[in-house]
């Protein structure tokens, strides 16, 4: 459950550019493509969802999923399983057309299938975009976190402290 959690807040943010990019790939992209869906989970579903979760002794450390959930405004999960390739393309390429919003959090290599962007207001990141193409199972999944990210977050959240053992 705890692993859940840690996607629906990865992929967790509205924020605005006018939109967010899962809003804007989503205009761009899926206008009559049925098979791509976007999820959006609220900060009121996620704390729903905190509120269930419970560790297998009874007890929960409510500290840090408090905390992630203060950071964030909402998350969506992007998935499509016809023309991933394609579409994992297109996704790149709207990054590169706001290359002046959007910087890679780590360099990314040409080829790879796994990529994560930010948009930083005042070194706090305001929007997280994760790409991730799994050509085996042809599917893209594309998380997009909107909030205000900072040093701590991004280090809980690479931690892996919310992964069930």
């Amino acid at each position: 459950m705890k692993r859940v959690l840690c996607l629906l807040l990865i992929a967790c943010s509205i924020h605005v550019w006018g939109q967010d990019f899962a809003s804007k790939f989503m205009e761009q992209c899926a206008k009559e493509d049925g098979d791509i869906q976007c999820q959006t989970v609220s900060p009121i579903m996620m704390e729903k969802l905190m509120d269930t979760m419970t560790a297998p002794n009874g007890d929960r450390d409510e500290e840090v999923p408090e905390y992630l959930l203060s950071k964030l405004k909402s998350a969506r999960i992007i998935t499509a399983t016809k023309q991933s390739e394609k579409l994992f393309r297109e996704a790149e390429q709207l990054i590169e057309k706001n290359k002046n919003r959007f910087s890679p959090l780590v360099e990314n290599q040409p080829g790879q299938n796994n990529k994560v962007f930010v948009r930083k207001h005042d070194e706090v990141i305001r929007e997280l975009v994760v790409l991730n193409l799994n050509p085996d199972e042809k599917t893209l999944t594309i998380v997009n976190l909107t909030g205000d990210m900072d040093d701590r977050f991004m280090k809980i959240l690479s931690s892996g402290k919310l992964k069930q053992d």
